[in-house]
């Protein structure tokens, strides 16, 4: 996942599923709903997917962050 900072406001895009992307005013509410948009990206009809993002490292003026997708 790549984060990028514009205006006061947040946004990523994660790097392995294109299109998927999520923004928010602040890291907290970006990790919230990056944590939506990776599931919605990934859920079939009927599905129970859950998904942690891991913890945030910073590289630069870009973000870097692990995430761990768990399917049930």
């Amino acid at each position: 996942v790549t984060v990028h900072e514009e205006d006061g406001s947040f946004w990523a895009e994660v790097d392995e599923l294109p299109g998927c992307f999520a923004a928010g005013d602040t890291m907290d509410e970006l990790w919230e709903c990056l944590t939506e948009a990776i599931s919605a990206y990934l859920s079939e009809p009927g599905s129970q997917l859950h998904v942690e993002i891991g913890e945030r490292k910073v590289q630069s003026r870009s973000e870097s962050v692990g995430a761990r997708v768990l399917v049930g």
